[in-house]
């Protein structure tokens, strides 16, 4: 596999692994990075197909990190009936 396709696994790792809060937003963002560069690699090739789904499970990953560690949005517009 070439070196880039494990590039934004490293970051992804880390932020998931982080359990400093000031740095875990750091870590977080450099994992988005990581996956953002990556899929611009990939753009719309069918093969990568395994590493799409991969990419996909980590960006859920890191949603719940921001969301649920991290407490993003902070403030959230609330609707009300």
């Amino acid at each position: 596999m070439p070196e880039s396709s494990f590039s934004w696994r490293e970051p992804f790792v880390a932020a998931m692994l982080e359990t400093d809060k000031d740095k875990l937003t750091e870590r977080v963002h450099a994992a988005e990075g990581a996956i953002f560069l990556r899929l611009q690699e990939l753009t719309d090739s069918a093969e990568h197909h395994e590493e799409r789904t991969e990419i996909q499970v980590a960006c859920a990953a890191l949603l719940s990190v921001q969301v649920n560690k991290l407490g993003w949005p902070s403030s959230l517009p609330i609707k009300r009936a």
